[in-house]
């Protein structure tokens, strides 16, 4: 089995084909059983798509040029396999809707969206939820945290509510922006119970997931690995290798996707 979690930064721009065509067409190519993609966008004033192969979690519908949408009917030109679930969060940009996505070409049997944040506030971008899809009896998570130091909305508290909700829940996989760096004290707490496959592979490139300054790490123009696929038991990973970073996969977003695959 293989998995891919990626931050798509996926705005309607002047390369917003080009992202629909390397992503879709790297999904083919790799063949990942689940995708987990954060900052999946969607131009907020658009009309509500009708076709119902990517379901909607919350009360913010699925809308044409919804990126992970698009993908989805891509990957379906080839395969009638895949679906997947939009939880739409928050506004961006001034003219977005963002939020989350798990695409799998697994059967997805139940999906939930739990609120991280102490407040829900669709004009606030520090919002943050968890999108789960139950996939094999597993849980995977889509997830993209604030910033360890955040004034509103640290790390530790998100953290906290997330695993507080898991706690009764087994064969769990956490993938996304986590925001953090192997050396944070963030990471010691999510290590502390889960795994990070990085350290469990055999195979493995130098992980880096942004080579610079981004959004929340202005002025930091060290390569970092913030991106991750956690799991909470210790299991064979056969690789971990960075995508769409200009050497495998075109450069489509300011993050790389990480692509995992079990021994």
């Amino acid at each position: 089995m293989k998995l891919l979690t990626f931050n798509t930064h996926s705005i309607v721009d002047k390369d917003y084909e080009k992202k629909i065509d390397v992503l879709s067409s790297a999904i083919l190519k790799h063949a990942p059983s689940v995708i987990a993609l954060q900052e999946v966008m969607q131009p907020s004033k658009n009309k509500q798509v009708r076709e119902n192969s990517l379901l909607s979690s919350l009360n913010i519908p699925v809308k044409e040029d919804n990126f992970a949408y698009r993908v989805l009917k891509r990957l379906n030109e080839y395969s009638s396999s895949y679906r997947g679930v939009y939880l739409g969060i928050k506004g961006a940009y001034g003219a977005y809707d963002e939020g989350l996505a798990i695409i799998t070409n697994r059967e997805i049997t139940s999906s939930e969206a739990t609120q991280l944040t102490e407040f829900n506030d669709y004009n606030n971008y520090k919002t943050r939820f968890a999108l789960g899809a139950r996939i094999d009896g597993a849980w995977f998570y889509s997830l993209h945290f604030n910033w360890w130091d955040d004034k509103d909305a640290p790390f530790i508290n998100e953290w906290n509510t997330l695993r507080a909700a898991l706690r009764s829940k087994k064969c769990v996989w956490l993938m996304g922006d986590f925001n953090i760096t192997p050396s944070s004290q963030g990471y010691g707490l999510v290590t502390q119970k889960y795994y990070d496959t990085y350290m469990l592979a055999k195979e493995i490139d130098n992980g880096i997931t942004v080579p610079g300054d981004i959004d929340g790490w202005e002025n930091d123009t060290s390569k970092k690995r913030i991106d991750y696929i956690f799991t909470d038991k210790s299991v064979e990973i056969k690789s971990s290798n960075t995508v769409f970073n200009g050497k495998d996969e075109a450069v489509i977003s300011d993050h790389f996707g990480v692509l995992v695959e079990r021994g």
